[in-house]
């Protein structure tokens, strides 16, 4: 009996080394493995490190941009809307002044065209005075007033198309009449019987005249 239970002792003592031994065995396996864990995260962070150094900047710049914070994107949006309101506003601008300019142009014409008779009407009366009645106050009135017409209309920029003695030109000139005249050139402008004008480069009324054949 006592025999017996020596060897029960002995085969629990065995028992209990055995357990300790593994557990000293499974305590150093997970020494090792933290180790090359360890060593495995070094040598990433150093593959880490050196592709950072010899990445191309462009990719950077990208990967900077994809890390901006909201308020950057924030901001990049509302300079991009200004810049776009910017450039919309400058085209109405535009768009408006030329549109004034043409208003202006339109209106100019308008008025010029409503003076014109009244130029002609002034011009017929002073031709048709003699030299007494030019020299009377009347007279010297209505010259005075004619003169002051044309210089007005000068300064707006409107001037009187040449005719009389000058080449047809279908652009300046409509011919009313024909003649055959051997002392001027074929489509000579013979006679002018009402005065045309141009305002600037635009004709604002044709010179009336008699042509030469």
């Amino acid at each position: 009996m006592q025999k017996e239970n020596k060897d029960l002792d002995e085969n629990l003592e065995k028992d209990v080394a055995n357990e300790e031994t593994t557990e000293k065995v499974k305590e150093e396996s997970k020494k090792e493995e933290k180790s090359q864990d360890a060593k495995s995260q070094d040598v990433a962070e150093e593959k880490q490190e050196a592709s950072d150094k010899n990445e191309n900047p462009d990719k950077k710049k990208k990967r900077g941009l994809k890390k901006k914070d909201k308020k950057d994107q924030q901001i990049e949006e509302l300079n991009d809307k200004y810049q776009r309101l910017f450039a919309e506003f400058q085209n109405f601008r535009s768009r408006s002044e030329k549109e004034k300019a043409a208003m202006f142009e339109t209106g100019a014409k308008s008025i010029i065209e409503k003076i014109l008779p009244i130029v002609d009407n002034f011009e017929r009366g002073v031709a048709a005075l003699s030299e007494e009645d030019l020299e009377s106050p009347v007279g010297q009135g209505m010259n005075l007033i004619y003169k002051q017409l044309l210089s007005t209309l000068d300064e707006m920029g409107v001037t009187a198309i040449e005719a009389e003695g000058k080449e047809f030109d279908s652009d300046l000139h409509n011919a009313v009449m024909h003649e055959e005249n051997d002392e001027l050139g074929e489509n000579i402008v013979s006679q002018e019987l009402q005065k045309g004008y141009k305002y600037r480069d635009t004709v604002i009324r044709h010179s009336m005249v008699k042509v030469a054949n």
